[in-house]
C-alpha cells in the first residue's frame, strides 16, 4: 500500500508513504510552493502532516492507525493551561487540560479539500482548514500516551 503524504508548514513536501515488512517508509518527492502543483485527481486521498502533530514515536503509530482504519483525523493532548475568559477579558475559571484533547495531525484528506483551501487562503492554517472541511471529519482517533514507548 502506498499513500500520499504532504507535510504543509511555509511550503507542501510530498512524500510517497508505504508499509514495508510492518514498519513505515517516507520517500521524499519534493517540494511545491503553490497547491495548483498538486498535479494528482481532486478525489486523491492523502494524509495531511503539519506542526500540530506529534514527535516520532508516536507520529508513526498514529500514521500507521490512521491509514489502517476509518478514522480521519488523529487527536493529541493538550499541554498548555486552558482557561475560560469573559467578555471584558477577564479569566473566569481554570479548566482542567486532562479532560480536554485537541484535534491534530496526521489527518486524512484529498487533494482537492488542499486545493480549495489555498485557493481561500494564502497560508496554513489548521483551525482554518479544520472550519472550511468540518464536515469531512465525522470520525477521530484518540490515542493514549501509554500506548507508544519512547527510547532516549
Amino acid at each position: 500500500m502506498q499513500i500520499l503524504v504532504l507535510e504543509i508548514n511555509t511550503s507542501i513536501t510530498l512524500f510517497n508513504l508505504s508499509d514495508q515488512n510492518g514498519s513505515l517508509k517516507f520517500e521524499n518527492l519534493g517540494d511545491i510552493q503553490n497547491s495548483n502543483q498538486l498535479n494528482f485527481s481532486d478525489d486523491t486521498e492523502c494524509v495531511i502532516i503539519d506542526s500540530t502533530a506529534p514527535e516520532e514515536p508516536k507520529l508513526s503509530l498514529l500514521l500507521s492507525n490512521l491509514i489502517s482504519s476509518d478514522y480521519k483525523i488523529t487527536t493529541n493532548n493538550i499541554t498548555n493551561a486552558i482557561k475560560k475568559i469573559n467578555t471584558d477579558g477577564q479569566i473566569v475559571e481554570h479548566l482542567d487540560r486532562e479532560e480536554y484533547i485537541r484535534l491534530s495531525t496526521p489527518s486524512k484528506a484529498t487533494i482537492g479539500m488542499v486545493k480549495s483551501y489555498f485557493n481561500k487562503y494564502a497560508s496554513w492554517s489548521f483551525n482554518k482548514f479544520m472550519l472550511l472541511h468540518s464536515s469531512y471529519y465525522d470520525k477521530y482517533q484518540t490515542l493514549e500516551p501509554e500506548v507508544y514507548l519512547e527510547s532516549k
